[in-house]
């Protein structure tokens, strides 16, 4: 009986480890697919705050509104 019960908790700090081990290959994939995509997210923002500005500075959205 007691070999049974040692072979249990062997098995759940087994099972403990392998979970940790998948949890940190998913982190690394998400960090590395930050550092793929920052660049390009980064270019969209600029892009969208150059149109904001530009919208903000002649009054026009599209061919819609007046100039000021």
């Amino acid at each position: 009986m007691r070999v049974l019960t040692r072979l249990a908790r062997e098995d759940r700090g087994q099972s403990t480890v392998e979970y940790m081990l998948l949890i940190s290959v998913i982190v690394i994939a998400i960090v590395a697919a930050a550092y793929i995509f920052i660049p390009s997210f980064q270019d969209g923002v600029r892009s969208l705050a150059d149109d904001v500005k530009e919208m903000l500075d002649s009054g026009k959205i599209g061919s819609l509104g007046t100039t000021r």
